[in-house]
Parts: structure tokens; sequence; C-alpha cells
């Protein structure tokens, strides 16, 4: 009777154990199905700033989805700075599963006009920035840099003035990059489009 005991026991424990690692693996995928999926909106949110009332409706939502995650930094009596958003995945980096990494939106204005809409994307060895202008003067055209660093950062340039199917490849981030054990190891795999501009196709 005793050993029928002991045997229940261990069963019990082993179904609970089961489950509790079933339990905590669907949590780890919906935290990781949420941070892509809302550094997804963020991205497309900038994509879709044309304007500084863009900017400033934009900025508004976000500040009240993310709170601390979203702020300004203004000059000039608020008529020139820097609005930004970030997505962070925090929760899964801290338990060891991911590398820390962040998807930011940033919004340059100057004095009162929009001048440039940023996405920066922070991963340990495959960093991306891309930057829309909205000044005149800009080839209109892609341009790719690597801005120095510990890591170079890969810097996609571009002005308002393409087409929105030339402007779509620019903010077509794979998300997922933020949430995979093994991240994503290249610039071009993190942005497609980087893939065309470094072997000098023009993205169409």
């Amino acid at each position: 009777m005793s050993g029928q005991l002991t045997h229940h026991w261990v069963c019990a424990g082993l179904a609970v154990l089961v489950a509790g690692i079933a339990l905590s693996g669907l949590g780890i995928a919906t935290y990781a199905i949420h941070v892509c999926a809302s550094a997804t909106a963020l991205i497309d949110s900038s994509s879709e700033i044309r304007t500084t009332a863009d900017a400033e409706r934009e900025f508004a939502k976000w500040g009240k989805r993310l709170g601390k995650e979203s702020w300004m930094e203004s000059e000039d009596s608020g008529r020139s700075g820097n609005y930004y958003a970030r997505i962070v995945n925090r929760a899964i980096a801290r338990l060891h599963i991911v590398e820390p990494s962040e998807v930011r939106m940033r919004v340059t204005v100057r004095d009162g006009k929009l001048l440039c809409v940023s996405v920066h994307i922070y991963t340990p060895v495959a960093p991306v920035a891309v930057d829309e202008w909205f000044k005149l003067g800009m080839q209109n055209q892609f341009s790719l840099s690597y801005i120095k660093g510990a890591v170079p950062m890969a810097r996609v340039q571009l002005p308002s003035s393409l087409p929105d199917a030339q402007r779509r490849k620019a903010f077509a981030v794979r998300t997922r990059c933020l949430v995979l054990p093994v991240g994503c190891q290249k610039a071009e795999d993190v942005l497609p489009v980087i893939r065309d501009l470094k072997s000098g196709v023009s993205p169409g």
C-alpha cells in the first residue's frame, strides 16, 4: 500500500511538473507573439506619419499604450524636439531565452515641422536604423551606410517623396528577430531591403 501511495504521489508530482512546464512555455510563446505584434504595430505607425499632426496623433496613442516607454524631449518651448516610443523584449530577455533587443521609433520635429521619422532596431549583432526624411534636396532614392560602433549599425535612409510601394520595403522589418533564441545574425535578415541595397539593386 505504501509503495502504491509513493508511486501515486510521484506520478502526480510529474504531472504537475509537466503541466507547469507546458504553461510556462505557453506563457513565453504568448509574450513573444505580443512583442512581435506590438513591434510591428509601432513600425506600421511610423510609416503612416506624414505630417506633424500625424506624429502628435500617433504619439498620443502610443503614450497611452506604453506609458513610460513613450516620451518626448522638447526644445525651444515645444516647437522642436524628439518624440520616442519603444517596444522591448525585456521579460524573456530576463529569462536568458533571448538577447535584450528593442524597436524604437523616433520622430524629430524642428520649428513645428516634421523633419524625420526613424525606426531603430537594436539587436546585439545586427542593429538596423531606418530614417525617412521630410526635407527638400535629398536624392529621390534609398541609401545604405553604416554607423560606427562596437557593432556597426546598418542605416537605410530615404526621402518621404518615394512611392508608397518603395517606402513599405524600408519599413518591412522582421520583428521576429526580437524573440528568436539565436536572434538574426545579419542586418539583411532584420530588414530584407538591405540585401538589395548591398547588391546594388534599386528596390522597386
